[in-house]
């Protein structure tokens, strides 16, 4: 499962930097925020790398019957970006904009759930997860 996601992540992470590169950007998500889907099987967030443009909000959604949430592993080192309750069947957690950079986080209740947001910006600026939320203080 570990090289399915590796894969996940490159191949998300290769067709982000080619659309920045051609100045393409990436498309705004539909409606007002970008909404990842909680799952209980593999790989549990859908999508498993959420790539989002720079102010784009972000939302997760629990339409299974079990309990869930979500915790941005920076939490675990005291430089938390987003954090839930857990969320009850059909419940949704919202957040404001990130800074650019890569967010990995996971589900509290079951560890083995784990996913990824990258927000984009420039080249620049984009920065690994810990170090995105430290700048944005």
């Amino acid at each position: 499962m570990k090289d399915r996601h590796a894969a996940g992540w490159t191949v998300a992470m290769l067709t982000a930097a080619a659309a920045v590169a051609a100045g393409i950007g990436v498309a705004e998500p539909s409606g007002p925020a970008l909404t990842i889907s909680l799952d209980t099987v593999a790989p549990y967030y859908d999508p498993f790398v959420a790539v989002v443009p720079a102010g784009a909000p972000i939302r997760w959604v629990n339409p299974t019957a079990s309990p869930h949430s979500v915790r941005h592993d920076g939490c675990l080192h005291g430089d938390c970006a987003f954090q839930s309750v857990a969320l009850q069947p059909d419940q949704s957690f919202m957040i404001a904009p990130l800074p650019p950079g890569r967010y990995d986080y996971h589900c509290e209740l079951h560890p083995i759930m784990r996913g990824t947001v990258v927000v984009l910006g420039d080249a620049a600026t984009v920065r690994p997860s810990s170090e995105a939320h430290a700048t944005a203080r």
